[in-house]
């Protein structure tokens, strides 16, 4: 089934190089084979749904390789979705 979700990560340990940890997570989220748009407060990612889990899984792993306390904000739709390009067709220039 399709999805897509908006993902933000936020590492909340104080002794790490947090914007570091964020880009990793980015670099990560870009190397994957499915549609997506990075925004200066999160990535939108568009794919399967098993698919977009096991990345989900993995960004939030990849940062806590790092960052003892991660915060993960994520918002998802599943099932009949927008495409990215019909969400901002009428808002982005």
């Amino acid at each position: 089934m399709k999805a897509s979700m908006a993902l933000q990560i936020l590492p909340l340990s104080q002794d790490v190089d947090r914007l570091s940890v964020i880009e990793k997570v980015i670099a990560y989220l870009q190397a994957q084979p499915v549609k997506q748009l990075v925004t200066p407060f999160e990535t939108v990612l568009e794919g399967e749904w098993e698919e977009l889990m096991t990345i989900l899984k993995g960004a939030i792993e990849l940062a806590g390789e790092e960052a003892d306390n991660v915060f993960a904000n994520v918002k998802i739709n599943y099932g009949h979705i927008l495409s990215i390009e019909e969400k901002i067709e009428n808002n982005h220039t």
